[in-house]
């Protein structure tokens, strides 16, 4: 009983230790994939690390971001998409080409961006590895935190009743018909 009471008090001051710590420096967000590898999904050998900093309305944010795989040949083209709401206030190209070797393994990344209102947004990466004509995929995502720095969901969403009692929810779609002659 003794033991309990006092690994109980033990992981109660390491949470408190541990928030207290975060509070001190909550205006950067970061985050990276490497070191967990045994529960990556299958595709590209490419891990992903950033810092960016937490900013108020309309302050620009500062974003680095580095990717790093272990492919020595071919090429990582990585394709680039911002949210709607997030505005780029750098040059920044939607699609970037890397000519991987053996000497470089990090590819590094840097952008500015801000937004008029608050909220989550997302930094969204596809990177693709060519090499030899194979081509293996992964995708990653770097939070950009605004204002209060929480996600935005819509709240119109209308709600029905199935037949059998259930709560269906209704959303808008969209459709886009190409003819290819």
């Amino acid at each position: 009983m003794k033991k309990t009471k006092l690994l109980l008090s033990c992981l109660l001051m390491a949470g408190l230790t541990g928030e207290i710590a975060m509070a001190k420096d909550n205006q950067i967000a970061e985050g990276t994939t490497i070191g967990f590898e045994h529960c990556m999904k299958p595709g590209a050998p490419i891990d992903i690390t950033y810092k960016a900093t937490k900013v108020g309305l309309n302050e620009v944010a500062d974003i680095n971001v580095t990717l790093t795989t272990s492919i020595g040949a071919g090429d990582m083209v990585v394709t680039i998409d911002f949210d709607e709401k997030l505005k780029r206030e750098s040059e920044v190209y939607d699609s970037m080409r890397f000519s991987l070797s053996d000497t470089t393994n990090d590819y590094k990344l840097n952008f500015k961006a801000s937004s008029s209102e608050d909220g989550l947004y997302y930094i969204r990466f596809l990177a693709k590895i060519e090499n030899g004509g194979s081509t293996r995929m992964r995708a990653m995502a770097v939070p950009v935190y605004v204002g209060d720095g929480k996600l935005k969901r819509k709240g119109n969403r209308v709600i029905m009743k199935a037949v059998g009692g259930e709560n269906i929810s209704v959303s808008k779609a969209e459709e886009t018909i190409e003819v290819i002659e």
